[in-house]
C-alpha cells in the first residue's frame, strides 16, 4: 500500500471544494493508495520523472508518484480548463 500525502498548495484547494466532492476525492484517493497503476483514470505526465495525473471528471489531481518509497505526494487539485494548465504546474513535479 502507497502513503499518500497532500502537500499544502493541494490541501488549500481541496479544502475549496463541496464536501461531496471532497468525498469523491477521498474515495479515489483510497484507490490510488491500493495501486496507482491500476487505476483507469491515472496517466504519465510528460518529460518529469514522477509526475503523474488523476483525471475526476474535468478535475485533475497533479501528483509525484515514488515507487520505492511506496510514497504518493499530492502536489496540486484545479479544474482543467485548457491545455496550458499542464506546462503551469509542471515544476510543481521537479
Amino acid at each position: 500500500m502507497y502513503k499518500v500525502i497532500i502537500k499544502p498548495r493541494a490541501e488549500k484547494e481541496f479544502a475549496k471544494l463541496s464536501k461531496e466532492l471532497q468525498r469523491k476525492f477521498y474515495r479515489e484517493f483510497s484507490k490510488l493508495s491500493i495501486n496507482p497503476f491500476s487505476h483507469s483514470q491515472v496517466r504519465r505526465i510528460r518529460d518529469t520523472k514522477f509526475g503523474w495525473r488523476l483525471r475526476i471528471g474535468r478535475w485533475r489531481v497533479l501528483f509525484a508518484l515514488f515507487s520505492k518509497e511506496k510514497r504518493i505526494e499530492i502536489v496540486d487539485i484545479f479544474l482543467k480548463k485548457s491545455r496550458e494548465d499542464y506546462p503551469k504546474r509542471i515544476d510543481l513535479l521537479k
